[in-house]
């Protein structure tokens, strides 16, 4: 009883703490460009690769391959042409230094090890130790490492240029090296294992050292790979992307016949599998996205929202053609997940890069669509819950989704193009709903502007 109210208090302390929680600080910077110009403005937003100005000419992003040299009013001045004794020199770079800091994700690292801290070892060591869970020192212990984790990776942190790339390939190593433990017990054996290690205690400790070693090593890859915000996303969806294909070419085969037959052979080749399909989908997307410097954030975020939406469809068309196996629903999702990554790759690729946020609009879009196919449904006296439905609605999602997307880079091309040109025709065509007999039909639409 007292641990669930620690625990409920605690979950609400912490909720409360994120809510309350401030990122933005503006500071008057001073920006010197490589080509001996000055711009001087109050800071709006800094990312891995531009900072964003406020100043007298209006807002200006400006790209941080063409800056020699920040300061602020503190510096007073340049630091690389300051005169002054060793002590201020010191004081001088410091500040620049810490101006240049890109910590955005320094949030993340810190939730991610109090999270860790608080179960894994906030709880581990107890048990490690044969504690009482219902004792108030296990309790006093867990709510300690709690606030000690947060004071140590604040202070570690503090200095460290911390961009939400570098936070999303921290994650994804410390997730590979957490699950690591699985494939090595199936390798040894599941009864083999449970003979040394009955209690699990083995695989924690290997679980505590694992987990912060697969999170350091993959900060050092993104050190040595150089990578970008966008870059780092793809790698971590890469990673999960293969983890699911692998669990969904396991289950086209016959798993449970298998897995009832000789559990410990079934066990140890899918989860080896697993994880090497991980692994192996990670360094695809490695591949992909050292030869792709100018993805961004919102071009992979794109891609996930793609997945979600083949995900979804392939649900919807399963229920519709009435795939009663599970064989034939994992073939069909498989093929709905990576198809729609395909086309949102392509797509990207024909109408250029999103800026973070944009496929959020996407996403609004998907969702307009399929509403309004859903009012239109109820206005016109259609059954919607007949399963010939469904498949309207895996269109209308998609069209939506579509035409979003398209849009968004129109926004952008109107702002390239300086005069309208003349004499030009436009024939639109696009797919329309038609009521006949209170029953949906599909037509098209013709327009043609001049």
């Amino acid at each position: 009883m007292i641990r669930d109210y620690y625990q409920s208090y605690r979950a609400t302390l912490f909720l409360f703490f994120l809510l309350s929680f401030s990122l933005s600080q503006n500071a008057k910077l001073t920006i010197e460009l490589k080509n001996g110009n000055k711009i001087t403005g109050e800071l709006l937003n800094k990312t891995d690769s531009t900072y964003s100005l406020n100043t007298e000419f209006g807002q200006l992003t400006i790209p941080k391959k063409d800056i020699s040299l920040i300061s602020d009013g503190i510096t007073n001045g340049s630091v690389r042409n300051n005169k002054k004794s060793s002590l201020s020199n010191s004081y001088l770079n410091a500040k620049a230094s810490q101006l240049s800091l890109n910590q955005e994700a320094r949030w993340r690292t810190i939730y991610a090890a109090m999270g860790v801290g608080n179960t894994l070892y906030g709880g581990g060591i107890p048990y490690l130790l044969d504690w009482d869970q219902d004792d108030d020192e296990y309790i006093g212990f867990r709510l300690l490492v709690f606030g000690a984790t947060f004071t140590l990776s604040s202070s570690y942190t503090k200095n460290m240029d911390l961009p939400l790339g570098r936070s999303y390939l921290q994650f994804a190593g410390a997730n590979l090296g957490f699950y690591s433990i699985v494939p090595i017990i199936s390798v040894v054996g599941l009864k083999n294992w449970s003979e040394f290690d009955p209690d699990g205690k083995v695989a924690l400790g290997y679980t505590m050292v694992s987990t912060p070693y697969g999170s350091i090593l993959a900060d050092r890859s993104y050190t040595k790979w150089n990578l970008s915000n966008g870059q780092s996303f793809l790698i971590s969806l890469g990673i999960n992307l293969g983890a699911l294909n692998s669990v969904g070419v396991i289950q086209q085969t016959d798993w449970y016949s298998w897995s009832q037959k000789n559990p410990e052979n079934f066990a140890r080749w899918t989860t080896s599998l697993v994880y090497a399909g991980a692994l192996f989908g990670g360094k695809i997307a490695k591949e992909i996205a050292l030869k792709n410097s100018s993805i961004t954030e919102g071009d992979v975020a794109f891609l996930n929202l793609s997945i979600g939406l083949g995900y979804l469809n392939s649900l919807v068309l399963g229920y519709a053609i009435e795939l009663n196996h599970y064989k034939d629903q994992t073939m069909l999702t498989m093929a709905g997940v990576n198809g729609f990554l395909y086309l949102g790759n392509k797509l990207n690729k024909k109408y250029g890069s999103l800026s973070q946020g944009q496929e959020k609009i996407v996403a609004l879009g998907a969702g307009a669509a399929y509403l309004a196919w859903v009012g239109t449904a109820l206005l016109t006296g259609v059954d919607y819950g007949e399963r010939s439905a469904r498949y309207l609605d895996a269109a209308s999602i998609t069209a939506g989704w579509y035409f979003s997307r398209i849009n968004i880079s129109s926004d952008f091309s109107k702002n390239d193009i300086p005069t309208k040109r003349k004499n030009e025709m436009v024939l639109a065509v696009s797919p329309i709903l038609l009521n006949q007999n209170r029953t949906l039909v599909p037509g098209v639409s013709i327009n043609l502007n001049f």
